[in-house]
């Protein structure tokens, strides 16, 4: 495992900016807003000749404070807990507040290697400012304006002399992403995403609260289940267009939406107590045109008065309404009780296995030659007929075709959906979207 480096601190010192900078691309939302990091972000990082885990973490405060903001709280202090050096982040252009006394309370007590990091350092006259933070007892701060990126590179350095000290070697790789599934969660807010996502995990790794818009970054955890590894990334919920509101929600759905884009199989959930909506099926459109695979998530069973009955009642409704998505399998859960969640990661790893299926080229012939003389193509030409003459596989992931047609621009669309129900029903391809291309 790699060491991981996290970064702490009361709300709204910079530490997200710190982490993006340090990252080189923006992955955590940035925000004037105190609070609007929640959930702790991890992403792989390069500090000189060292591979970490770089860990992202909500402002810890101090007094009374409300649940969320006790989960929040809860998430920063996991990360102290597993993490091997430590970023301790104060505001250098403020005075020290008591929840900077707080935090470095709570890291005294960690035992764990820490760095004082002086953010907002902007200009030469830093050294007034940075003479009161010996107070907190952490030795020399290191000054950083992460805004300006000044500073970042001693910091690394810094960095790389403690994880010396602690043993850690340079160069040091981690394949777990290698034969990883990058599975999404996705859905409109206060579904059961993140409390799905602990169910799995069968520990509390995101903040699972009743306000909607809890999530707010996409949280990625990596999970092993016997031979079996898993990325899963908890996104934002998903709201109509016209009700996003501009700033931090904004931002968390276009990670939501990323998050797609950087996954194999995205798991869309829906909740027992609520209709499907147009949203809904906008999602797993979305989901279908960038060629992933697509798990429907039904949550919350544990609420059904006759399971029985009222799961063959959904069935129809969701191949009804989800019509576009016959391929899509569907998966019925209990993120409270915790059931359903083993047979959803094998309809996963299912999805996965399809999505890398690479189809023998005779068996491809043989299929085309059945296709077409169940259904010939229709239109030509003048009095040539047209004709597919070949169909080869391109790729996989997803599984995608080619096939050589003597009048491309004539085959209707219904052929096509033709073709592509002949594929599945020859080779199958359950749980994921295919390509299908005619030249």
């Amino acid at each position: 495992m790699l060491p991981i480096v996290a970064i702490v601190g009361k709300p709204n010192t910079g530490k997200s900016t710190i982490f993006n900078k340090l990252l080189g691309v923006r992955r955590a939302i940035e925000s004037k807003i105190a609070g609007t990091t929640r959930d702790k972000l991890m992403r792989k990082c390069e500090f000189g000749n060292y591979n970490v885990y770089l860990v992202d973490t909500g402002g810890i405060s101090v007094g009374k404070v409300d649940n969320l903001e006790e989960d929040v709280r809860g998430q920063a202090k996991l990360a102290i807990e597993g993490a091997d050096v430590i970023l301790f982040v104060v505001d250098g252009q403020k005075p020290l507040s008591a929840e900077d006394f707080h935090v470095a309370d709570i890291l005294r007590k960690s035992s764990k290697s820490a760095i004082l990091v002086a953010n907002k350092c902007d200009n030469l006259d830093i050294e007034s400012r940075i003479y009161n933070l010996y107070e907190l007892g952490f030795g020399d701060a290191v000054p950083v304006s992460a805004l300006h990126k000044m500073g970042l590179e001693h910091l690394q350095g810094c960095v790389e002399k403690d994880l010396k000290k602690l043993g850690f070697e340079e160069g040091e790789k981690d394949d777990f992403e290698k034969g990883s599934v990058r599975v999404s969660i996705l859905g409109r807010p206060n579904v059961g995403k993140s409390s799905l996502l602990n169910a799995i995990l069968g520990r509390k790794e995101a903040i699972v609260s009743d306000i909607p818009g809890t999530t707010r970054d996409s949280v990625e955890v990596y999970f092993k289940r016997g031979d079996d590894k898993f990325i899963f990334i908890d996104t934002a919920g998903l709201r109509k267009k016209g009700k996003v509101e501009q700033g931090i929600e904004k931002f968390s759905v276009l990670r939501s939406l990323r998050s797609i884009e950087e996954s194999d199989v995205s798991v869309l959930v829906l909740d027992y107590l609520e209709d499907i909506t147009s949203q809904d099926l906008h999602v797993a459109s979305y989901i279908l045109d960038r060629g992933k695979g697509l798990i429907l998530v039904l949550n919350k069973v544990d609420l059904m008065n006759d399971p029985e009955e009222q799961k063959r009642h959904f069935i129809g409704r969701f191949r009804y309404e989800f019509d576009f998505l016959p391929w899509a399998p569907l998966v019925f859960v209990s993120a409270k009780n915790k059931t359903g969640v083993e047979p959803l990661l094998d309809v996963v790893l299912e999805a996965q296995k399809q999505r890398c299926r690479v189809i023998p080229e005779h068996e491809l012939k043989i299929w085309l030659e059945e296709a077409v003389s169940a259904h010939e193509l229709a239109a030509g030409v003048g009095k040539k007929k047209n004709k597919i003459m070949k169909i080869k596989q391109d790729t996989i992931k997803p599984p995608s075709f080619t096939l050589k047609v003597r009048y491309p621009d004539k085959v209707h669309f219904s052929y096509r959906r033709f073709l592509e129900n002949k594929l599945r029903e020859k080779f199958g391809f359950n749980g994921t979207a295919i390509r299908l291309r005619l030249h």
